[in-house]
Formats: C-alpha cells, sequence, structure tokens
C-alpha cells in the first residue's frame, strides 16, 4: 500500500489489486471545499499519473472517492474562505480552480467511482458529476443551492447536468437550488446506483472496481475517452477517436492475452501492454 501526504484528503493506492482511494477529509468543515482541497485533488490524480508514468504498463485501474465522517460526503465551497475575495480578477479564480479540480475528474484516464453517504451540495455534487461511476445510500441527499448565493454553479453543474437530465431538469435543479433525494438523483439519471446503508455502499463499490481492474486496462480507459469525447466534442468525432483506438489496441499484448485465452477457462492477468 502506497501513501502520499496531504492536508484535506486522504491518498491511498493498493499496489497489488491496483485501486486507489481518495477520502474527502475535513469532516468537522462537513468535507467543504477550500483552496487547499482544490489543490490537493488536483496533485492527487497527478500522484496516480505519475504511478502510471513510472510502471511497466496499467498501474492504477480505477480511483474510489469518498468522505471522511458521518455527516457529510461534501457540503460544497468553503463559502468563509471566498469573504476575502473583493477584486473580479480574485473572484475569477474561484470557477477557474474549481473548473481544473472537476477536470482532474473527469480528465484522469482511469475510471473514477464516487461512493456517497451523507448531505452532497454545490460542488460536491460537482465532484460526483465528474466522476464516472455514483454510487450513494438511500439517506443522501443532493443539490446546487449556488442560486441562493445570487451566483450559478462555478465547477460547470448546469453543462453537466444537461447533458445527463436534460436541459429543462437541469435548469429546474440549478434555478430552484431545490434538494434531491437519492432516489430522485438516480430516477433522473445523475446516479449509478442506490444503495440501503454505508456498509451495502462499500460492497457495491468494492464489486464495481474489482470487475473494473480485471478488465484490459487499455480497453477501459480508450472507452472512457470516447465516450468524453462524444459528450464533450460530438459523435463524430467520438467515431474518429475509435477508428484509430481499435487497432492500436489490437496490437497491445492484452489483446493477444485475450484471443489466446478465448473459448477457455483461463482468466488472463491484463497488464495495460
Amino acid at each position: 500500500m502506497s501513501d502520499t501526504d496531504f492536508e484535506t484528503i486522504d491518498w491511498s493506492f493498493d499496489e497489488e489489486t491496483g485501486l486507489g482511494r481518495i477520502t474527502l477529509d475535513r469532516p468537522k468543515a462537513m468535507n467543504a471545499i477550500n483552496i487547499q482541497m482544490q489543490h490537493d485533488l488536483i496533485d492527487a490524480f497527478d500522484a496516480f499519473q505519475a504511478l502510471d508514468d513510472e510502471a511497466d504498463g496499467i498501474a492504477v485501474r480505477a480511483v474510489i472517492v469518498d468522505s471522511a465522517g458521518d455527516k457529510a460526503f461534501c457540503s460544497g465551497l468553503d463559502v468563509g474562505e471566498m469573504s476575502d475575495f473583493s477584486t473580479y480578477h480574485q473572484k475569477k479564480r474561484v470557477p477557474d480552480l474549481f473548473c481544473e479540480m472537476c477536470a482532474a475528474f473527469e480528465e484522469y484516464d482511469a475510471p473514477v467511482v464516487a461512493a456517497v453517504d451523507g448531505l452532497c451540495l454545490g460542488g460536491g455534487f460537482e465532484i460526483v458529476m465528474s466522476s464516472d461511476f455514483r454510487f450513494a445510500v438511500e439517506a443522501a441527499s443532493f443539490g446546487q443551492p449556488e442560486v441562493n448565493f445570487g451566483v450559478l454553479p462555478g465547477g460547470a453543474a448546469a453543462q453537466r447536468l444537461t447533458t445527463m437530465v436534460g436541459a429543462s431538469r437541469a435548469k429546474e435543479i440549478t434555478m430552484t437550488g431545490d434538494r434531491l433525494s437519492a432516489a430522485e438523483a438516480a430516477e433522473s439519471g445523475i446516479l449509478t446506483d442506490v444503495v440501503a446503508d454505508a456498509d451495502e455502499l462499500d460492497e457495491r463499490v468494492d464489486e464495481l472496481v474489482s470487475k473494473l481492474a480485471s478488465k484490459p486496462p487499455l480497453a477501459v480507459r480508450s472507452i472512457k475517452q470516447a465516450v468524453n469525447i462524444t459528450r464533450n466534442v460530438g459523435y463524430d468525432a467520438g467515431i474518429e477517436y475509435a477508428s484509430h483506438a481499435w487497432p492500436a489496441l489490437a496490437q497491445s499484448d492484452d489483446y493477444a492475452k485475450a484471443i489466446d485465452a478465448f473459448g477457455s477457462d483461463e482468466q488472463p492477468e491484463f497488464e495495460g501492454k
């Protein structure tokens, strides 16, 4: 197990399973996102990327994002910290850094899985939406309350919600600031699954990441890229990406292992090369 020290999060990586974990760790502040946490989260994904760069193949198969404490996954931006910002340029840095932080989740090559137990508001909800898979306990609640402070969501929640639930529903969620239950978020297509409690949440997340870790990692990462390109750029761009990615993947050692094992009971160990 590898560990790297951060001020506002707990970071770890299990070399045996290839699974990383980031835990939001400001429970006394309901895991509110201050500037330090934004930098820590960006650096956390850089640390995972460094493991991949150093590996003979692919090191990180998936990353789990969860939280410390029993009240909130994340209550959103640390509003108190923003009170010192007075000029336009100081305030402009808020959405800029927040979008950079969310992009770290969305653009990291391996799947990112959010596990939500408790309140999840504002920037916390944006972190969840920036993840590839999203699980929550029944008691969790979600919302984008920024409108109540006279601003719009700074981490692209309106934009991500539009792609997830459609323009009308995205406007309703962000313009009213109303809370969503976990069931409502799942019915809207925001969540992957809702479970009864924290124990079942851990089991469901572990089940998924174990399955993802068993798959050829280059293929998993290419699928994430293809989906993101299709959503963010367009269908034709997604097709163009896949037309180049497929033959490149078919040249990999993992592809050869999978073909050799096809039709047998053998489960190849894929290395990402």
